[in-house]
């Protein structure tokens, strides 16, 4: 391989490094309340498994006997809340209701704003099951950022 391929290589390598550590934000419209809008961080491999590091915990597994690792429901939910969830609009009591199928006493106008806290967002990640997978798949599924980038840049071509 020559000095000028390699060289090529390495860029590659670099940017692709770089590619995996940057965070790219994109706002999706939340299918169960239409008229709320979440903005979701993409998971890149690097990301997912820090989330899923930080959510490890060990314990020792009696019937075998060895020490086993397993994975927290509550320190993943925060971590993905942290990492994934950037924030959100249209969320309103009457949304945050619809969210948690009715469970539980929330009071106030229907539709009154919830303004976007890292803490709400892990209590309702941790409460709902629908909004925790809809999260975590939208965050893994890389179509759903490269598009929104194919669009962007369509977008600027047609402003040009």
């Amino acid at each position: 391989m020559t000095d000028e391929k390699r060289a090529s290589v390495q860029e590659l390598i670099s940017a692709i490094q770089k590619a995996g550590k940057a965070e790219k934000v994109v706002e999706f419209q939340y299918p169960y309340v239409p008229s709320i809008f979440i903005r979701v961080s993409y998971a890149s491999k690097q990301l997912l498994k820090q989330i899923i590091e930080e959510a490890k915990e060990s314990f020792f597994n009696v019937q075998n006997r060895q020490q086993e690792d397993r994975i927290n429901d509550e320190k993943f939910n925060r971590a993905a809340a942290r990492e994934l969830l950037k924030g959100w609009r249209g969320m309103t009591i009457g949304g945050l209701k619809t969210i948690l199928a009715g469970r539980g006493e929330i009071t106030g106008s229907l539709d009154q704003d919830v303004p976007f806290d890292e803490e709400l967002a892990f209590t309702l990640m941790d409460a709902s099951l629908e909004l925790q997978a809809w999260v975590i798949n939208v965050a893994t599924n890389v179509t759903n950022f490269a598009k929104i980038a194919e669009k962007k840049a369509d977008e600027l071509k047609n402003l040009a």
